[in-house]
């Protein structure tokens, strides 16, 4: 059952598909929601590395509570999403993280599917590159992160970012709807 309580959502970036994705999220389980973009640093390097992913994630999430507080802006909850690579078992994967935060301070992550990235565009990541410039030159386009993304693109289109960081913000809502689960009184 959907609760029919207004939702107010503050979300650590001005990117418009991460906005839609947390609105499409969010409908899912509240109506009527109200989601907000704010631009704020992550505190991590451009192009994030393995725990660095989940550090930008819960930064940014953090920021856009601070500001809530600060300008009482009365929202109920607060995300943050941080792109990067992730290496394990010895291959690089691209995934986005998404940090949770509500009025309570309560905190939950979730995450995209992760998907392995040719051996070249490590090598250019790690040597300091950024993944999105990279897909740019490689697709002769602008600004991909806002349209098909890397995923979009490896899948031929099949997959876009919208979908994968909805499905993520979806599994970071999990403790908050499964309150009773998560979050027991100690």
């Amino acid at each position: 059952m959907i609760p029919m309580k207004p939702t107010k959502v503050l979300i650590g970036s001005e990117n418009n598909v991460k906005i839609e994705s947390a609105r499409q999220s969010f409908s899912k389980f509240f109506k009527p929601v109200d989601v907000k973009g704010l631009r704020v640093d992550s505190g991590v390097p451009a192009q994030p590395l393995n725990d660095d992913i989940f550090v930008g994630a819960k930064n940014r999430a953090e920021h856009v509570k601070r500001i809530n507080d600060e300008q009482q802006l009365n929202a109920d909850f607060f995300v943050g999403i941080e792109g990067g690579i992730l290496q394990l078992h010895n291959r690089w994967f691209q995934c986005s993280v998404v940090c949770m935060l509500d009025q309570q301070h309560r905190e939950s992550f979730g995450t995209t599917g992760l998907y392995e990235l040719p051996n070249w565009i490590i090598e250019k990541l790690l040597a300091g590159s950024e993944l999105r410039h990279i897909i740019d030159e490689l697709v002769q386009s602008s600004n991909t992160k806002e349209k098909q993304s890397t995923i979009g693109f490896l899948t031929n289109g099949e997959v876009d970012r919208l979908q994968n960081n909805t499905q993520a913000i979806t599994f970071a809502l999990v403790p908050f709807l499964q309150d009773n689960l998560y979050f027991q009184p100690k």
